[in-house]
């Protein structure tokens, strides 16, 4: 975070942190003399809940796309079990963010089709047991990867949303090595 003047403040020591380290503040992000404002908090605990939607939606949107791909029912059946707790996740930030009156963004039609080209090129020639879990196992490690990084961008979020995304990167994690198992 880089600290930038607030040109509209008369108070002293009012200084807005910048997550993109450019000159421009980013909104609402104030800092008064080492106390945290109400906005740090509510704008970190948006943005984590928000990260949590986007990951579980890429988990939930991913696993609908590769279940079709597969005979093998038991690595089905673990497809299934694990988009259960995607979306049980996923409900957990949706609720939250209406509880703070913000609106959920989930995963931009882009990044849902450019998934679903990465797994049709990746599965073209092979759609085998092996193939698949290897793909599963490398999307749920990066998802692993996005919950550490949320966790630091995001300081000042609340309790709530921080239990939530440590219970979301713990599942990844399980999950992570039960694709393993596949391979």
């Amino acid at each position: 975070l880089k600290a930038a003047q607030n040109p509209n403040s008369r108070t002293p020591g009012c200084a807005y942190y910048s997550r993109s380290g450019g000159g421009t503040p980013a909104p609402g992000i104030l800092r008064t003399q080492g106390v945290i404002a109400m906005s740090d908090r509510t704008t970190d605990n948006e943005a984590m809940l928000q990260e949590i939607v986007q990951n579980t939606e890429m988990g939930k949107n991913t696993l609908d796309e590769m279940m079709g791909l597969t005979r093998d029912q038991q690595l089905k059946d673990e497809m299934l079990r694990q988009k259960r707790e995607y979306r049980r996740i996923n409900q957990a930030a949706h609720t939250a963010l209406d509880a703070i009156g913000a609106q959920a963004r989930g995963q931009s039609a882009a990044a849902r089709m450019s998934v679903s080209m990465g797994i049709r090129t990746r599965t073209m020639m092979d759609k085998s047991t092996r193939n698949l879990a290897t793909m599963l196992a490398e999307g749920t490690g990066q998802g692993v990867l996005d919950c550490k990084r949320a966790e630091s961008d995001y300081p000042f979020a609340s309790p709530g949303a921080r239990k939530l995304m440590q219970e979301l990167c713990d599942f990844q994690t399980h999950a992570e090595s039960t694709w393993r198992e596949f391979v």
